[in-house]
């Protein structure tokens, strides 16, 4: 069986052409419908043990198919071909019958399903074929279209199993949330958790993923980048149209899918930027269809400018509470939008989303890494959002974000004009979350010179063996300037919050999510909780809402929720 399905695969194309040619050229002779015998793309040989005249059994097929199901025999065409040797059923039999079926797309499938039959039963009367050993298929085949040995066949489209078996529970939970790769199960969570905010679509999700091989990250950026241009050019055709609101729509969606593109490309392969570059181009396209809700800034810093949005809640020039977002290691300020700064507009807060070294533009565009000291960061972010006529500097706020729950809590031990501050989960020390990842050795090992080589093989092997953690570092090892993972745990050494949590006078809510372990987050936050000693709140996503994982992915509503409820309080206090 297997060799002679492989036989059909192979000759589909010249069912094709057969097809095309029945159409284009008249049909001769015996039948208004059939096949034209004197098509040279159509091969027809005699059924098993039976010298008949084929052009005679077709037309006679024909006529007794149109009775039976009253369809027009221009409407039916047939292709069939014996093979001299196949197995068929664990049994070896001469020249079984195979016939490819071409039917028109609008019949239904009712209709289809009478044409096999009958086709089936002209076969047994006209050409003495045994019921048995008799295959059709419709050439593009799907469910009740395939009739093997006296009867339509059915299974489930979906899966090469039975319908009747289910999936296991755990491989249906959200942690392997349509791939076993746990680092393509967190992206995928991610992106689907922002249909929610207008940031992905689910039938393009769907249609991406179902590309993607699970483990071969060769395969990821294909179909993410594929779908981001279609986007893209749908957007410019309806801006083009005068589809304002749709154009915007398209456009923020290709801005998703052009960042998730070029998540595990290496840092050195062109087509990372141009993906970070499309996707940012897109978002800027999409904010300028909002009528000034979504502004484009420069932060000054240093002898340069930081990238950034502001997104407003309401009419402009009217104050209002402002709340400073920023990212962790791996996000941009487009991924903010969509993970809070759209929901936080609807709750009436303005919102200045910005990049800072080692994020964004400031690592693709100009190569600056993380630093340790933030406030030298963010203070300079204070200073310009102070300058914007809708702030209200009385009523100032900042979260941050996965590193960004370091990065915060550092700026605010030093930056006393912000008010309230949120982490989504806290960071006492980004060096020891790292740690949690490897062996002992590896730690043992980390500043000490002779053991350079030995931290950087182990490193290595763990990174091979989980596919998440080869992400992380290697995400890490572009964003800090570090040539290997030696280099780059000694830089984290200096990610230290040590007392500084004390000196934080800023009321804060720290967030955490209890199936949280990039690189120790759940501990990380319950430690940063519990040195804080200004005013604070302490929250913990669990599954009940399905936000149990890093920064709540996959649920950005229920995240966002939380956060602005808190918020709202505080400022209406």
């Amino acid at each position: 069986m297997m060799k002679a399905t492989g036989s059909i695969i192979s000759m589909m194309f010249l069912l094709l052409c057969a097809m095309c040619a029945a159409i284009a050229i008249p049909h001769a002779a015996y039948a208004e419908g059939g096949i034209d015998p004197a098509d040279p793309m159509v091969r027809v040989t005699s059924p098993p043990g039976v010298d008949l005249d084929i052009d005679a059994v077709l037309a006679a097929v024909s006529k007794d198919v149109s009775k039976k199901t009253g369809i027009k025999e221009s409407f039916i065409t047939y292709y069939w071909q014996t093979f001299d040797t196949v197995i068929y059923e664990g049994k070896q039999t001469k020249k079984p019958l195979f016939v490819d079926l071409y039917v028109p797309a609008f019949l239904s499938q009712e209709d289809i399903e009478g044409v096999i039959n009958a086709v089936a039963d002209g076969l047994v009367e006209h050409a003495g074929a045994e019921r048995k050993w008799i295959f059709i298929h419709t050439h593009y085949p799907l469910d009740g279209q395939v009739y093997i040995g006296g009867e339509i066949q059915r299974w489930d489209t979906d899966k090469d199993e039975s319908a009747e078996t289910p999936r296991d529970i755990s491989d249906r939970a959200p942690g392997k949330f349509l791939f076993n790769d746990k680092a393509f199960a967190f992206q995928s969570l991610w992106r689907f958790g922002l249909t929610a905010t207008g940031g992905s679509d689910l039938g393009e999700l769907l249609t991406i993923t179902g590309q993607v091989e699970d483990f071969d990250k060769k395969s990821w950026y294909g179909p993410w980048n594929s779908m981001a241009r279609k986007l893209l050019a749908e957007g410019d055709s309806f801006a083009t149209a005068g589809h304002a609101q749709s154009a915007k729509e398209a456009y923020f969606r290709a801005t998703n899918y052009f960042r998730s593109s070029e998540i595990f490309l290496p840092q050195d392969d062109p087509r990372k930027f141009q993906a970070w570059e499309n996707g940012r181009g897109a978002f800027l396209k999409a904010a300028a269809l909002t009528g000034g809700n979504i502004e484009p800034v420069r932060i000054p810093y240093g002898k340069t400018t930081l990238p950034g949005y502001l997104v407003k809640a309401g009419r402009k020039g009217k104050k209002k509470p402002l709340l400073i977002i920023q990212t962790g290691l791996d996000g941009t300020a487009e991924d903010l939008y969509f993970i809070l700064g759209a929901q936080a507009a609807k709750h009436g807060f303005n919102c200045l989303i910005f990049e800072g070294p080692g994020q964004g533009e400031a690592i693709h565009v100009h190569k600056l890494p993380f630093r340790h000291d933030w406030e030298k960061v963010l203070t300079p972010v204070v200073d310009f959002a102070l300058t914007l006529p809708e702030t209200d500097p009385d009523q100032l706020a900042v979260i941050g974000y996965s590193m960004g729950g370091y990065l915060v809590p550092r700026a605010l031990a030093f930056e006393k004009r912000i008010r309230w501050g949120i982490v989504d989960g806290g960071v006492i020390n980004s060096y020891e979350g790292v740690m949690s990842k490897f062996p002992k050795e590896v730690r043992e090992g980390v500043g000490v010179s002779k053991r350079k080589d030995r931290v950087n093989q182990v490193t290595y092997e763990e990174m091979k063996k989980h596919p998440e953690l080869s992400q992380f570092i290697n995400q890490m090892l572009w964003t800090f300037k570090a040539e290997t993972p030696y280099d780059l745990f000694v830089k984290l050494k200096k990610f230290d919050l040590g007392d500084l949590p004390g000196k934080i006078e800023a009321e804060m809510l720290v967030l955490n999510s209890s199936n949280d372990q990039v690189a120790g987050s759940n501990a990380q936050s319950k430690k940063f909780y519990n040195a804080l000693k200004s005013k604070k709140t302490y929250y913990e996503f669990t599954p009940e809402y399905g936000a149990q994982f890093h920064c709540q992915l996959g649920a950005p509503l229920a995240s966002s929720e939380r956060i602005m409820n808190w918020l709202s309080d505080q400022v209406n206090k």
